[in-house]
């Protein structure tokens, strides 16, 4: 899913904002893995990413927490709506 793709879903503003931050974090996430395994050798990278791993899962499943509970909170007030 790129951020592009958000435009056409039916989700609210919050929900997809949401969305685009957790976007970004995995795109951030990956750069940063394939940064360290291009530069350090295969026995390495575990060790130098594990702190780095722990807060981006962190930071990630957090975000993820905001996506539900904004979709919750929608369902839960929904009035005819058609955007989660």
């Amino acid at each position: 899913m790129t951020i592009e793709d958000l435009k056409n879903a039916k989700l609210s503003s919050k929900t997809a904002g949401y969305l685009g931050i957790y976007i970004k974090l995995s795109d951030i996430y990956g750069e940063i893995e394939d940064l360290v395994e291009a530069n350090y050798c295969p026995e390495c990278v575990n060790s130098i990413l594990e702190d780095f791993e722990n807060a981006m899962d962190s930071a990630m499943d957090e975000v993820m927490n905001l996506v539900v509970s904004s979709m919750t909170d929608r369902l839960s007030f929904i009035d005819n709506h058609t955007e989660l």
